[in-house]
């Protein structure tokens, strides 16, 4: 039970962290997300929080791993494997051994073999960590490929040269032709066992597919099932688990290409869950960091060596991080292949060198270094583990302020969102031209405008202010009627209550709807003797139940509503023609409230075939605003793309809940 509850504030910290990075857009995510683990470390039940290595490497990296994989391009790994295997494991191998060599004399009270560890942890970088600084600071396609391909393989790297460090020290002795042996043994034999694993289980998908057996439900667990599978049958085999893992997801690539239009349902839903899922497992790893960071503090205490003292560990981290910096733009400048010329080669070169993050799997392997050695404390574990956390941080402040000052200033218009309000209002100018079948047109351009509520702000303070304003309008036009003498006192009073209960439901608040449907129960209860009418009428939503309380209110008396009520809807619709230039969002949703009320209390009924066909006229206006931008080069492939997706999904969406569209 406690663990479930540790694991739920996690997960709802994740979810706070993006809703602050989505309004103070200037600092990345993983920020926050460090910021609220951190906090998180303070409470009761997260005392002595320990991330144990093993459990977090194959329940949060695997998956990760896993789908980053999947979903990178063979063809960019193909076409840049020699600068892929160059950073990964050629930067690798000559920072650990150059820095770890120069650490070792600098500092000297740090055995040899440990900084060769420390390096190992260090200069790997880390795929979530490098994710979360494109999403701020966009970079080139081919610098971005790179460095996305070349985190999936300088993690074994990293951990191989780290294995073989810890058992020289612990040892106190080093052969290199075993650990030449280690070395291809773990990497190339992770590779290998992964790549057939994954094979394997992309050849059982596609043999259920074949027999129609790919439902969601089974295809997604095979999935989910797969990096947990690989990544545990390979380190019983002494491989990489890490290294088996990517394998198996560069394989499962493969099978959307087999796939291509076939089992699309089955595609989607996948699709869709990868998506919350690595999102989710990015925003644990950054909260785990964040929670990690007082038992890094404890870590320190346990040592009173003055050579430990907390400002030497921080000049030494951020030293080792300039240090492997400077090697690592000097790599990128001379000694990776660039397909596409540049003419700001230092530049690109600065971008990649700062873009190489660490992250949270560096304090993870920290963190599995041993709490003793030969039945003694091992003193060095604490200082390489607040080294690491320096340098992890270091590595993520460094991107984020100097990134968006080297790249050329990238432009604040959002053209998609543009172009989604262009593609909704050709859809609506279409509609309005329908004259057949006016009402089904108009439940169409009701949603649409609800889209362009959704795709805006809403000021919800000015929308109460505008239903307030539309009430008073309507009672004044209804007041004027009996003025007139075309009403009498009994139709004003009744109407006069019917728009006070029609203002209380519009504000959509809990306990209004919970008191409505109580009242609008009661009321069809005592008026139809039928306690099944009155059980409906509580599960009914009261905003659907008014119209036919107040009809049945107004009959009884000998009176018909529905000529006041015309009376009253086209003076609030002449009102808010006059609001749309100042508040247009919210006019739309007044509006869109009104004309729901005034269909339903008229009982006009639509057919819903028609309004099926009203969709689809609107959703082949979308698409063909997108065809003809295309084509006159408005917008490039890539924006086209984005907004055919929007389109689909729209498209889905209304297919799925059909009902929802025809009331």
């Amino acid at each position: 039970m406690d663990q479930v509850l540790l694991l739920t504030i996690i997960l709802a910290a994740v979810v706070a962290a993006n809703i602050l990075a989505r309004h103070v857009s200037v600092i990345p995510l993983p920020f926050f997300l460090i910021f609220i683990g951190a906090l998180l470390a303070g409470l009761p039940v997260y005392n002595n929080f320990h991330l144990d290595p093993s459990t977090f490497a194959l329940a949060i990296i695997a998956p990760m791993l896993f789908n980053e994989a999947q979903n990178s391009s063979r063809f960019w790994i193909g076409r840049s494997i020699t600068n892929i295997l160059s950073l990964a494991v050629g930067l690798v191998v000559f920072s650990v051994l150059i820095i770890g060599t120069g650490l070792h004399f600098a500092y000297i009270v740090l055995p040899l073999s440990l900084s060769f560890a420390l390096l190992a942890i260090v200069t790997p970088t880390d795929a979530s960590a490098v994710n979360s600084i494109f999403e701020a600071n966009p970079i080139a396609e081919e610098q971005a490929g790179i460095l996305q391909n070349e985190s999936l393989f300088n993690d074994a790297a990293g951990i191989v040269i780290f294995d073989m460090s810890l058992a020289a020290f612990v040892s106190g002795s080093f052969s290199l032709n075993h650990a030449v042996f280690l070395f291809l043994w773990e990497f190339l034999g992770g590779l290998l066992f992964g790549s057939m694993i994954g094979v394997l289980i992309v050849s059982v998908r596609l043999f259920l597919i074949r027999y129609n057996d790919d439902t969601p439900l089974i295809m997604v667990l095979i999935q989910l099932l797969t990096p947990f599978l690989v990544y545990l049958l390979a380190e019983k085999l002494a491989l990489s688990g890490i290294l088996a893992v990517v394998a198996a997801g560069l394989a499962q690539g493969s099978e959307r290409d087999k796939l291509r239009l076939t089992s699309s349902r089955m595609q989607l839903v996948t699709s869709n869950v990868w998506e919350i899922v690595s999102g989710m497992l990015s925003g644990v790893v950054f909260v785990l960091l964040g929670l990690s960071l007082p038992e890094v503090t404890r870590a320190m205490h346990q040592s009173s060596n003055p050579n430990f003292a907390i400002y030497k560990l921080v000049l030494i981290g951020i030293s080792i991080y300039f240090v492997k910096g400077l090697i690592r733009l000097i790599w990128s400048r001379y000694l990776l292949k660039r397909r596409v010329k540049s003419k700001h080669e230092w530049r690109d070169s600065l971008v990649m060198a700062l873009s190489g993050a660490n992250g949270t799997i560096t304090l993870s392997l920290a963190f599995s270094m041993p709490n003793t050695i030969d039945g003694q404390p091992f003193v060095f574990r604490g200082p390489l583990i607040f080294l690491a956390a320096v340098i992890i941080l270091t590595s993520l402040i460094m991107p984020t302020i100097f990134v968006p000052a080297i790249l050329p200033s990238q432009s604040n218009t959002k053209p998609k969102y543009r172009w989604v309000r262009r593609m909704i209002q050709a859809a609506i100018s279409d509609l309005v031209k329908e004259k057949t079948h006016p009402a089904e047109a108009q439940i169409v351009i009701d949603s649409l405008q609800q889209q362009l509520v959704l795709d805006s702000t809403p000021n919800m303070r000015l929308r109460r202010q505008l239903m307030s304003e539309s009430h008073q309008v309507e009672l004044q036009a209804v007041k004027q009627l009996f003025t007139d003498g075309k009403i009498s006192q009994d139709e004003l009073t009744y109407y006069s209550k019917f728009l006070q209960l029609n203002n209380f439901s519009a504000d959509e608040k809990i306990w209004k709807n919970v008191l409505l449907r109580v009242r609008f129960s009661l009321h069809i209860g005592t008026l139809y003797k039928d306690l099944n009418r009155a059980q409906e009428a509580f599960l009914t939503a009261p905003v659907a139940l008014e119209e036919v309380y107040w009809r049945e209110q107004f009959k009884k008396h000998n009176e018909d509503i529905l000529p006041i009520e015309k009376v009253g809807f086209d003076a609030v619709m002449d009102f808010l023609k006059t609001k749309d230039t100042q508040s247009g969002v919210e006019a739309n949703m007044v509006r869109r409230f009104y004309r729901t009320r005034h269909r339903r209390i008229h009982e006009q009924d639509v057919d819903s075939d028609i309004v099926y066909q009203m969709f689809m006229r609107a959703f082949h206006s979308e698409y063909e605003l997108i065809q003809d931008a295309l084509q006159s080069g408005k917008i490039d492939s890539s924006l086209a793309e984005k907004l055919q997706q929007r389109i689909s999904t729209d498209e889905m969406t209304y297919l799925q809940n059909t009902e929802l569209f025809h009331g």
